[in-house]
């Protein structure tokens, strides 16, 4: 019974005097932080290192050019090949497809060639039978003008008529008073006269009146012929149905023209007067398309190297699909410009109030090699840390997402969420740590390798996508060297005295 109650007792005394340690630690704890509180407000808060992972890449990304699935890569074109820059004009190779889409786009260009003949035929026929209506038109008129001419004629002859009867009546009369003085042979052959010229003028009459006729439906008839002829030249020149079928031409063969490209393999800034040019060529150069009018057009040399320039800036990072295989959603082949690089940061949300744009920060790789290498380089005296890629924020990002980069340490959290920040190539922190290396190895008697590159950007450009460590400097290191550089940037120019 004495055992059970000691067991009990224990506990509760061990309990009491927990309660009153905790109790004592708050109390002197508290106090102390009275005492202090001043003093430790009154200290400098000093901001600290911060670490992220990041991986290279230029400036402007990494492109990745790709095709429609299930098509066939046929062939890249000359001179596309890994580390190597594209060709000038920007096109990259070929898809099974093309051929299929260049008879078609020929197949096209003789359909618009042949509506095109087939109105110029029809526009000709018009011309001809208007030109031909309008000649019947003329011969009828001038017939009919011909008919005017006879029946005046006609009056002539009624008016030798009228001239030859009054002629024998007189020599009638005449007989009749005196025998003698008129025979009747010349009474005969007065008669004979008349009747001549009453004869012609019957038939002159008869004659003319039905030309008359004849020439006035003829008239009638040609000018209707002109008229019908004159319209369908008009309806033929303004032909909307031909307008509409060459306009619906046109944009199959644009259609034609973008299936075409899509079939061929283009960078990003391609000459579209080199493409058209090499379209163009294609089409006059097949021989399925003999007869066919090339639309090229003359490219001006200031023009071509404009776009030259613009497609030659991208280098082939990565190939990833040969001639002959099939394609598939992944990329056949990446570029990027590696003219300018640049590194993304993932920092962790809780630290991005940390950061301020232009804030220095150092790349850091083992991967790195030459000044740029990471730690102590060629085992020189000193505790300083040398090498990394110098940097500065460019841009802070704003959107909160899990890390797109996995950490290689096992231990680290994998529940965080970052933010990217785009941090740029400082050359002239390089400059100044490069020049501190060399003063370093000079001051300890040792060589550098001359194989050594002092371009951060290009030493970068070879290795894209290379996952790297990012160190943020404190504040107080970024402001000194802000201070650094100003005071030296004074310096310098007071050796040249005051500016007037």
């Amino acid at each position: 019974m004495q055992s059970v109650g000691a067991s009990k007792f224990y506990p509760r005394v061990l309990l009491a005097v927990a309660i009153c340690a905790v109790s004592s630690c708050l109390l002197v704890s508290g106090c102390q932080q009275f005492l202090s509180g001043p003093e430790v407000n009154n200290q400098k808060k000093t901001s600290r290192t911060i670490y992220a992972l990041g991986h290279l890449r230029p400036a402007t990304g990494v492109i990745d050019i790709r095709a429609t699935p299930g098509d066939r890569l046929k062939s890249l074109a000359d001179g596309v090949e890994q580390n190597n820059l594209i060709p000038a004009d920007g096109i990259l190779g070929t898809l099974d497809s093309y051929d299929m889409g260049r008879k078609q786009l020929l197949a096209l260009e003789q359909k618009k060639q042949l509506a095109s003949q087939k109105y110029q035929h029809q526009k000709q026929l018009a011309a001809a039978q208007l030109a031909q209506a309008n000649a019947t038109k003329a011969q009828m008129l001038a017939k009919q003008q011909e008919v005017l001419l006879k029946e005046r004629k006609l009056v002539v002859l009624e008016a030798a008529m009228e001239l030859e009867k009054l002629e024998y009546e007189k020599l009638e009369r005449l007989r009749v008073e005196d025998p003698d003085l008129v025979t009747l042979h010349q009474l005969a052959k007065q008669k004979n006269k008349l009747d001549m010229a009453n004869q012609d003028f019957e038939i002159a009459n008869q004659s003319c009146e039905t030309t008359r006729i004849a020439a006035d439906l003829a008239v009638d008839a040609a000018t209707e012929s002109y008229k019908v002829a004159h319209l369908t030249h008009e309806q033929v020149s303004k032909s909307f149905s031909q307008q509409l079928e060459t306009r619906l031409i046109d944009q199959e063969i644009e259609v034609a023209k973008e299936a075409l490209k899509r079939s061929m393999l283009l960078a990003p800034k391609y000459s579209p007067h080199a493409l058209e040019k090499l379209l163009a060529v294609e089409i006059q150069d097949s021989p399925e398309a003999s007869g066919v009018v090339s639309t090229e057009d003359h490219i001006s040399e200031p023009e071509v190297g404009q776009h030259a320039n613009a497609s030659s800036q991208y280098t082939v990072l990565k190939i990833a699909a040969a001639d002959g295989e099939i394609v598939t959603q992944s990329p056949i082949m990446q570029l990027g410009d590696l003219r300018t690089m640049i590194c993304i940061a993932e920092v962790y949300e809780a630290d991005r109030k940390e950061l301020f744009e232009g804030q220095k920060a150092i790349i850091r790789s083992p991967a790195f090699s030459g000044y740029f290498a990471d730690g102590d380089l060629k085992n020189l005296n000193s505790n300083d840390r040398w090498g990394g890629i110098h940097g500065k924020i460019d841009k802070i990002g704003r959107m909160i997402a899990p890390p797109g980069l996995t950490s290689r340490n096992p231990l680290a959290p994998a529940d965080r969420s970052v933010v990217e920040v785009r941090i740029e190539i400082d050359s002239e922190a390089n400059e100044k740590a490069i020049q501190e290396i060399r003063e370093e190895f000079r001051k300890q008697n040792k060589q550098i390798e001359t194989t050594w590159s002092e371009d951060a950007n290009s030493h970068a450009a070879e290795n894209v996508g290379l996952q790297v460590t990012v160190e943020f400097c404190s504040k107080e290191a970024t402001n000194n060297v802000a201070a650094e550089t100003g005071s030296r940037e004074i310096t310098e120019s007071s050796e040249y005295g005051p500016t007037t």
